[in-house]
């Protein structure tokens, strides 16, 4: 009996993919976006495609579909660290209500002493609950739910390769049991590190057995993808796989204008981040120290931070004296993130300057590009960032204050003399997202070339007999 008799081959896809992600449209998150452009871009040059996601994720879901929705699947997870918060409540370890001041033992129940070992108690529970239960991270209450939906979905529908991206690794863990499940291969997508990653959480104890438990998980994926050309040889000298380079990029149909917008001529310099601030890590206090070499006022300059963890930035700049030179808004929609980026005078990007970090490309970077805004960046100037803003001649990127200022002052003469020149058309060459992804596609291809059941497979057609 031919199962593949009759069928249009004109029709036939060129493959199905389950694309495994915990992060997908529409929440907001630089995840969701790659991975929403990955599954179109795949789909648009004739895959099957099929997602595995996680519901109700608490970012906000403001990102359009980039694929219809009833080939994604969302499934349910469970927060692990709400067992901590009840357990510290069963415990009684949160401060008890502080009684009437009349009450006898009112000052003992707020000693400072007592206060500081309960802060302390609650504080050595919460890194020992999180050592053990957050594995691999703090997203592992979707691996049951949603290893039971992709099972389901394989017994429907099976696919002839797995793709998972990480982080989270939990995304990973889910791929691989999937994929020995099932007999599929699955390919590892590393967006960020895992156990070598550079804000890496836990103990060194911890990191040991993390490091041979990702080494044998993705040791078993037939690839990797990764963003980065500075992992890419350390990821597959690692786990022996054959390892491609996919950056991130940007998709011009996306903006809301195309660019170059004509520079703003009047008012101050605006520099404008959007994205997230992780507090001791990216942080822009170079900046504030070169603001405030410069002698910069509010109606020179002023530094305008669209996003999520942006409540210390106050206090950063106040405790360099540029408090009003400073704005914080809430974090926008993506297409009005891109909309203040074509806007601005200078984009403000931020890197640990660590050397842990010189391979991190973040994905802003791409949207920055394409706006052909000059980009000041503050990270190492060996990070692959910095080279690549200096070959693309595109600004600078450093944590020299003496050379963040002396580019401000720059940027400001410009600025009066008649507005900031956009950067060259050049400036984004090479580094649309289909560009990238071509190279995913066509590991995807080789995958299946060498997976001879994937070719015969008649799961996704209708039986002809």
């Amino acid at each position: 009996m031919n199962l593949t008799r009759g069928i249009d081959e004109s029709r036939r896809p060129a493959g199905r993919i389950l694309i495994v992600s915990y992060w997908f449209q529409p929440a907001l998150s630089v995840a969701s976006i790659r991975t929403g452009k990955l599954a179109k871009h795949l789909r648009d040059r004739g895959w099957d495609v099929r997602v595995l996601a996680a519901a109700a994720t608490g970012a906000p879901e403001t990102l359009p579909l980039d694929i219809p929705r009833e080939i994604v699947t969302y499934a349910p997870w469970i927060q692990v660290d709400q067992y901590l918060q009840n357990a510290l409540q069963r415990l009684s370890l949160k401060r008890p209500a502080a009684p009437p001041a009349s009450t006898p033992d009112a000052s003992a129940t707020h000693d400072p002493e007592e206060a500081r070992q309960r802060s302390r108690l609650r504080n050595a529970a919460r890194a020992i609950y999180q050592e053990i239960v957050r594995w691999p991270d703090n997203r592992a209450g979707w691996l049951k739910p949603a290893a039971e939906a992709g099972d389901n979905l394989v017994a429907s529908w099976r696919p002839d390769v797995i793709f998972a991206t990480s982080p989270p690794p939990t995304s990973l863990v889910l791929a691989d049991r999937l994929a020995r499940k099932h007999g599929i291969p699955w390919v590892a997508e590393f967006r960020d590190l895992w156990s070598d990653h550079p804000y890496y959480e836990y103990s060194a104890v911890r990191r040991w057995f993390e490091r041979a438990w990702d080494q044998r998980v993705v040791s078993r994926a037939s690839a990797i993808v990764t963003v980065s050309p500075i992992w890419q040889p350390r990821l597959e000298a690692r786990y022996g796989r054959p390892t491609t380079i996919a950056m991130n990029g940007f998709v011009a149909d996306d903006f809301p204008e195309q660019p170059p917008v004509a520079p703003e001529t009047s008012g101050p310099l605006r520099i404008v981040y959007t994205g997230h601030i992780y507090r001791g890590h990216r942080d822009p206090t170079a900046l504030f120290r070169a603001l405030r070499k410069v002698g910069a006022a509010p109606t020179d300059v002023v530094v305008e931070f669209i996003g999520t963890e942006n409540k210390g930035l106050f206090a950063l700049s106040a405790a360099e004296g540029v408090a009003d030179l400073v704005r914080v808004y809430e974090p926008v929609s993506y297409r009005r993130a891109l909309e203040l980026q074509l806007h601005a005078d200078v984009l403000l990007h931020l890197q640990w300057c660590d050397p842990k970090e010189v391979g991190t490309i973040a994905g802003k970077i791409f949207d920055y590009l394409y706006t052909r805004r000059p980009i000041l960046g503050i990270a190492l100037e060996d990070s692959v960032v910095a080279k690549m803003i200096h070959e693309r001649n595109a600004g600078l990127v450093t944590n020299d204050v003496a050379k963040i200022a002396e580019r401000l002052d720059g940027w400001l003469r410009e600025k009066h003399a008649g507005g900031i020149a956009p950067l060259p058309e050049s400036a984004s060459r090479g580094l649309e997202r289909a560009l990238q992804f071509e190279k995913i596609r066509s590991l995807l291809a080789g995958i299946l070339k060498r997976t001879p059941q994937a070719a015969d497979a008649p799961a996704a057609f209708a039986r002809s007999d």
